[in-house]
C-alpha cells in the first residue's frame, strides 16, 4: 500500500513521488505528535487524507501506522 499511496498523493496534488513522501512523512509525523501529546482524535485521521488528497478509506493507512504495524 506505501507505493499506491504516494502515487494517489503525486496525482492529487501533482508533484513528484519524492514530495508526496514528505507530505506524507509530515502529515504521520503531526499525527504522532498528537498522538504523543494524547490529543489524538479520529477526525485528524480523516484531516490527513484530506490534506493529501486522499479517499477517506485511508484512514486506516494512518491507524496502522501509529499502532506501529
Amino acid at each position: 500500500m506505501q507505493i499506491n499511496i504516494i502515487e494517489q498523493i503525486s496525482n492529487s496534488c501533482s508533484c513528484s513521488h519524492t514530495e508526496a513522501r514528505e507530505y506524507l512523512d509530515s502529515e504521520i509525523r503531526y499525527l504522532r505528535e498528537l498522538q504523543e501529546a494524547d490529543d489524538l482524535r479520529e477526525d485528524d485521521m480523516e484531516t490527513a487524507c484530506l490534506n493529501l488528497g486522499l479517499d477517506l478509506d485511508y484512514r486506516e493507512y494512518f491507524i496502522n501506522r501509529l499502532a506501529g504495524a
